[in-house]
């Protein structure tokens, strides 16, 4: 067989696994959720999740039942884990979990099981894939603490006074002054502070995904804006600089604010998660 019949093979059985069937979506509410954790974990716009849920206020209560839009069906094949299919489709395991709850154990997937869904994975699957596709941890093995998925948690510092946003990407705490590596290569196209992320550093991996370190205590000596960095050179340490002016530290435990960006066509925050955990495990 031919490159060319390879690929389109390739790309016939990828419309085979995920049909065009919509389901209607629902999600009960856990503890610790919110709308904003829920939007973006499902891939939703805020704001059409407050639009399908019009008689739900700003408050939210485990069991509750939240409308989400239709979710697409993917069908399991051998070998496939909840994991693997997550990653495969640019959505968190526990979303992907939580779609499907016709699922009595989640540790078994029967080949032919029809599966939800989020819709996330219908905008950012080509992204997460191709920034899974290789790449390395940030920090070296044994120098970091056990991490949950913290992206989209409510925050609500701001340079103004308090409000509530979403946390654009996961916490991986660590001493202050732990080496921090660069995930991917790529070019540096922010770098400086930011009252947000303190001493920050944004690489772009591709011309479509952007990579984000914050809170950094300092930079690695030859980075500049506008440079390029390797994959596993050392870009900074780990620290608790921002939520201030210039040189602010100390508000919070240190730790490495990590956080991915689809950049195209317009910069938007993506779960780092099943990143994170995929290139841990090489």
């Amino acid at each position: 067989m031919n490159k060319a019949v390879t690929l389109l093979a390739g790309a016939l059985l990828g419309f085979t696994l995920i049909g065009n069937t919509a389901n209607a979506g629902a999600y009960t509410v856990n503890n610790g959720d919110t709308l904003w954790k829920i939007a973006a974990a499902n891939g939703i716009d805020f704001n059409e999740l407050r639009s399908l849920n019009p008689s739900i206020g700003d408050w939210i209560y485990p069991g509750q039942t939240i409308r989400l839009p239709d979710l697409k069906a993917y069908t399991v094949q051998q070998g496939d884990t909840f994991w693997k299919i997550a990653l495969k489709l640019g959505v968190t395991t526990r979303s992907l979990i939580d779609a499907n709850p016709q699922i009595g154990n989640p540790d078994i997937l029967n080949p032919g099981d029809r599966l939800n869904v989020p819709a996330k994975s219908l905008s950012t699957a080509s992204t997460t894939a191709a920034a899974a596709a290789d790449g390395q941890f940030p920090l070296k093995a044994n120098t970091y603490k056990p991490y949950t998925n913290n992206f989209a948690e409510g925050r609500t510092w701001s340079p103004d006074g308090q409000e509530i946003r979403p946390h654009e990407g996961v916490d991986i705490f660590a001493d202050k002054g732990t080496p921090v590596y660069s995930a991917k290569a790529g070019k540096i196209v922010r770098m400086g502070w930011n009252e947000y992320g303190g001493w920050r550093l944004t690489v772009q991996v591709d011309d479509a995904t952007a990579f984000y370190y914050a809170h950094l205590s300092g930079y690695a000596d030859g980075l500049a804006l506008g440079g390029t960095v390797a994959q596993g050179q050392l870009i900074g340490y780990v620290g608790n600089t921002g939520y201030g002016p210039e040189g602010t530290e100390g508000l919070f435990d240190p730790h490495l604010h990590f956080g991915i960006y689809r950049t195209s066509p317009v910069w938007k925050a993506i779960d780092p998660y099943s990143f994170l955990t995929s290139v841990e495990k090489r």
